[in-house]
């Protein structure tokens, strides 16, 4: 009997697999994607770490269907006396950190550690080193020809919000401990340094042969240097570089130039959708549905269109439309679409009465612009033909002056 039912489970394990995967599937879902009532109307804020934000729920009871709408939950903010106590516990994490691998503020031999932020606090930091130039405002510490120890006052503010305080701490910065190899090159050098001082008024002083019991050997750098082929190599690899760059910033340029003449277009098209009575997704829809058209009748590509395109694939997944026209607004860098982004998004969240009426002035604003944009191609393209035009006349002058030069001889 065992050895049937264990035949049984093996010749269908893949069966019984299925069947656990959707016992575990079912698990998931019932704990990430359900619909939880709202206990006793209260809306718990993100942490003072966080950011503002929106979530969406579904009142029950207001009309005769349940409606989803959009509420804002905005972050925690501290009281005055929880400002401070985030205050003084900053100030005990920056005790901690600030000395970095130091053994004391007392002792300072190396490189501090300062922060410019403490995030689970929600607290932000700004320091001041004073005048010396010891210690920079990284916190680098340029002790290397410190002879004695120096005393410092660090001076460290810790802000929140519009409240503040500020805090002196008192710290010793110490010569830094030289290794063998440093404090033989360093007492070398002032030993040269020496010769050549008390030598000053002879031709020319000498080297020693010997330091601290090791013979010396010198030589002038006049021979072959082959160092030149790494440093071409560093040259050529600047230039490459430098050309990357200048091409990005030819096709930046370019990008920008045509998402701005795109633009009259895009509000021109939306005008019209609207005023049919389309709503904004509906009128996104068909614009990019037109676009694609005649991609396949020309295969030219645009960038403005393509940014409609991705950002109505991000629609049909299931992205909020404030999210994805904001990003939309933020993805093409230009303050004109950011300002199309910002009508689109007011629209989606409050319903803009005169939404037709903004756009059409925007559209009057944005062929503007594209008139000046043209004047301004007309003139960078008069400068650009000032060169040939200024060759073909050195020519010329050449061809008139060459041969009454020749006769004199």
């Amino acid at each position: 009997m065992k050895k049937y039912l264990k035949e049984i489970f093996l010749d269908n394990i893949k069966y019984w697999l299925i069947i656990m995967l959707s016992f575990v599937l079912s698990i998931i879902c019932s704990m990430f994607l359900r619909t939880d009532i709202v206990s006793d109307n209260y809306i718990k804020r993100l942490g003072v770490d966080e950011y503002d934000t929106e979530m969406e729920i579904e009142v029950e009871g207001l009309l005769d269907e349940p409606q989803k709408i959009e509420i804002p939950v905005s972050k925690r903010v501290y009281s005055k006396d929880e400002a401070k106590e985030a205050i003084k516990k900053g100030m005990d994490e920056i005790l901690a950190t600030l000395p970095g691998e130091n053994t004391s503020l007392q002792n300072i031999t190396t490189n501090l550690n300062p922060t410019n932020e403490i995030s689970d606090l929600g607290i932000s930091v700004s320091w001041d080193f004073g005048d010396t130039d010891i210690v920079d405002i990284l916190g680098n510490v340029h002790n290397e020809n410190l002879s004695e120890d120096l005393d410092l006052d660090i001076v460290v503010t810790l802000s929140y919000e519009t409240y503040e305080e500020s805090y002196i701490i008192p710290a010793r910065i110490c010569p830094r401990i030289l290794s063998e190899d440093e404090r033989l090159l360093k007492g070398f050098k002032e030993k040269i340094i020496e010769a050549d001082k008390s030598q000053i008024e002879k031709d020319g002083y000498t080297l020693p042969d010997t330091y601290e019991g090791k013979k010396l050997i010198y030589r002038f750098n006049e021979s072959i240097d082959f160092n030149l082929i790494w440093i071409m190599g560093i040259i050529i690899s600047l230039l490459l570089y430098c050309r990357e760059k200048e091409n990005k910033k030819k096709i930046d340029e370019k990008r920008k130039r045509e998402l701005m003449k795109d633009y009259p277009d895009i509000v021109s098209k939306l005008i019209v959708f609207i005023g049919a009575g389309l709503s904004v997704r509906q009128s996104w829809e068909s614009i990019v549905k037109d676009y694609e058209n005649e991609i396949t009748e020309s295969g030219e590509r645009r960038y403005a269109y393509e940014e409609m395109s991705k950002a109505l694939a991000r629609l049909k997944n299931g992205t909020q439309e404030n999210i994805v026209y904001k990003d939309f607004g933020r993805s093409c860098s230009l303050r004109q679409y950011m300002k199309l982004s910002s009508l689109l998004e007011q629209n989606r969240r409050s319903g803009l009465a005169n939404m037709h009426t903004l756009l059409s002035l925007e559209s009057q604003s944005a062929w503007d612009e594209r008139i000046n944009l043209a004047r301004r191609e007309g003139e960078e393209l008069n400068t650009k033909l000032l060169l040939p035009l200024f060759m073909m006349l050195l020519i010329v002058m050449m061809m008139i002056i060459v041969p009454a030069l020749l006769i004199f001889y």
